[in-house]
């Protein structure tokens, strides 16, 4: 339906589940919820559940021999997004890590230039915790002052994500920034404030005014305990970056990996439509009369090359059926597990899946008719040794024969490999209450989604057509849990990289900035610009390796953890080590290169005056 905006919304209508011989035709997968009793646990329940089914089978043998397997609602809704969500708050961690770095270091690079201040204070009778408290509550109005830019940054970026219909992530609609998250953003400031604060704080010492007071502010505090300790930090940040990189290079490449993958149909200029009579067919040729008409209808619609029907669409709804083939020994209560889908005669066709071995489904594969299947590749492979043609298995209905094999389908997900499925004819086999309709255009499909529904109506007035999308839309949703975790990681990936650009830089000039008299010495005892050039370069390229090899080894080992995530890449990706590699010695090497060029301008008489 559509609302006072003219935006398409869904709208959910309950009604009883009917239990009955007619609902027997529906499938035999069914969902049920329910909610434990107090003090039960799923495992209880899961064994009484198979004493009631065990029950029911003896009572009646014809009607049951199907099984159930509970799970937790949570679980079953999180698990396929769990190791993607702990990615990415391990992501946001190290991004938290590398800004509490880069604070320290404007904190501990302020502390020399101030110890002239704290000197005067201690002086006229200001307390050392009193000077702590101030330089704590400097460092803490920082963190919450980004906590507070930040929380509204997140607001906004909540709101955009979940606004975002292409997504297929459970809840997504329903997140939003409430109190829970922003206290914890309050704490994770205030320890962040805290944290970086706390060691310019603690060089507050006792005595030393006078020398304080009696030298030169200048390079007054740059020892090399304080030096080494900001570069020490520089390499944690480049680590910490050279990691987040390399995730992120890996989701990057496995996300390429799966959009390359043969999906085993050509999705351009398909277009789909479910459709749900609201009529009651008593027969399966009552039906079938139904859909003809309907299939007709929509391929008279000019532009439509051809129309075909599904009991679901790929990257969708799938099911699973065991059944024995005629033949094959097995133990007992043992049989072939694969995917069942239910399709006309042009459905194939329709969605490009070519023919390998004999034939597909035609208009004469009637109920009158002897039954038949056709099976994919792999079925062919696992159920029948490679030999399909001609084989039979054993179904409710009878024995129908294999008659054709085709190609593989993506029908679970693009990072799936290929599985054993079985296609039924829809004139045989009774076993759907709604089918997907599946259109192919030689026009652009907006151009014809208003002339195919029309044509539906005039075969029932009251089915609804609003609700179409094209199968390119259909592989992209569902990739779209793992773009929206590339999109987020890399996001990461990248404000890491230009938070230890801005790290390595800033210790760098003021690294510079200490040294000018020793610099300024060094030049008017004859050493070139060159050489202090390279001097400040090479420094800079010693920390960035440092930092590169430490963030290679913990990725290394890191990577294996995600190894579920990953698709066609291994966690070890060449490829990937090397560009994170050269990524990060080039952003050093640029960082390094204005402090550098600085130092090498340096007038050798001017330094020498300012430091006398």
């Amino acid at each position: 339906m559509c609302n006072k905006d003219n935006i398409i919304t869904s709208v959910d209508f309950l009604h009883p589940w009917p239990v009955s011989d007619a609902t027997d035709n529906w499938g035999n997968t069914t969902l049920m919820v329910g909610r434990l009793a107090p003090g039960a646990t799923r495992e209880a329940a899961q064994s009484e559940l198979q004493s009631i089914i065990a029950g029911l089978e003896e009572a009646d043998p014809n009607r049951w021999g199907l099984g159930a397997r509970t799970s937790g609602l949570q679980e079953r809704i999180a698990r396929p997004f769990r190791s993607a969500m702990y990615l990415l708050a391990a992501a946001a961690g190290l991004v938290m890590l590398i800004v509490c770095v880069n604070l320290s270091n404007m904190l501990l690079a302020r502390g020399p230039r101030r110890r002239r201040e704290m000197a005067v204070r201690r002086t006229l009778g200001a307390t050392r915790e009193r000077l702590v408290r101030q330089l704590l509550l400097e460092s803490l109005t920082v963190a919450m002052g980004g906590a507070l830019v930040g929380a509204g940054l997140a607001h906004a970026a909540t709101r955009f994500v979940s606004s975002r219909s292409g997504l297929e992530i459970p809840m997504l609609s329903s997140i939003s920034i409430d109190g829970t998250a922003l206290g914890f953003t309050v704490l994770v400031a205030l320890a962040a404030g805290i944290a970086v604060g706390i060691t310019p704080a603690l060089q507050v010492s006792e005595g030393g005014e006078a020398e304080a007071l009696g030298g030169s502010t200048r390079g007054g505090g740059g020892s090399r305990s304080a030096t080494r300790l900001r570069e020490l930090l520089v390499v944690s940040e480049v680590a910490m970056a050279c990691v987040l990189l390399v995730f992120g290079g890996l989701v990057v490449r496995s996300f390429r990996e799966v959009m390359d993958v043969e999906l085993g149909f050509e999705p351009s200029n398909l277009i789909a439509w479910q459709l749900a009579s609201s009529r009651d067919f008593d027969t399966l040729p009552a039906i079938n009369a139904y859909l003809d008409e309907m299939v007709t209808a929509v391929g008279a619609v000019p532009g439509v090359e051809s129309v075909g029907l599904v009991d679901a669409l790929p990257l969708g709804t799938n099911r699973t059926w065991r059944n024995q083939v005629v033949d094959k020994v097995y133990e007992e209560g043992e049989g072939d597990l694969y995917f069942p889908h239910v399709v006309d005669h042009r459905y194939l066709g329709t969605m490009g899946v070519p023919l390998l071995e004999g034939r597909t489904f035609t208009a004469d594969d009637t109920e009158d008719a002897p039954p038949v299947i056709v099976v994919n590749e792999e079925a062919a492979r696992i159920l029948f040794d490679g030999d399909a043609i001609g084989r039979r298995i054993r179904m409710w209905f009878g024995e129908p024969e294999v008659i054709g094999v085709v190609g593989n389908v993506k029908h679970r997900a693009l990072e799936f490999g290929a599985d054993p499925e079985v296609y039924f004819p829809l004139s045989q086999v009774w076993a759907f209450q709604t089918v997907d309709m599946v259109v192919r255009t030689s026009l652009p499909p907006e151009s014809v989604t208003g002339a195919v529904g029309a044509a539906v109506r005039t075969v029932e007035a009251q089915m609804p057509t609003e609700d179409h999308r094209t199968l390119e839309a259909v592989v992209e949703r569902s990739v779209s849990p793992r773009r929206f975790t590339l999109q987020l990681l890399v996001a990461f990936a990248l404000s890491a990289l230009l938070l230890a650009s801005v790290g390595i830089y800033g210790v760098l000039s003021y690294s510079v900035m200490e040294r000018v008299p020793e610099i300024g010495i060094r030049m008017a005892l004859g050493e070139p610009a060159e050489d202090v050039l390279r001097s400040v370069v090479g420094r800079t390229m010693v920390l960035a390796t440092a930092g590169v090899v430490i963030g290679m080894t913990v990725s290394l080992v890191g990577a294996r953890l995600i190894s579920s995530l990953l698709y066609g890449v291994g966690p070890t990706d060449p490829v990937t080590l090397a560009a994170t590699t050269g990524v990060l010695l080039l952003v050093a090497l640029l960082s390094g290169l204005l402090p550098a060029l600085r130092a090498s301008r340096i007038d050798a008489a001017r330094a020498l005056r300012s430091a006398a």
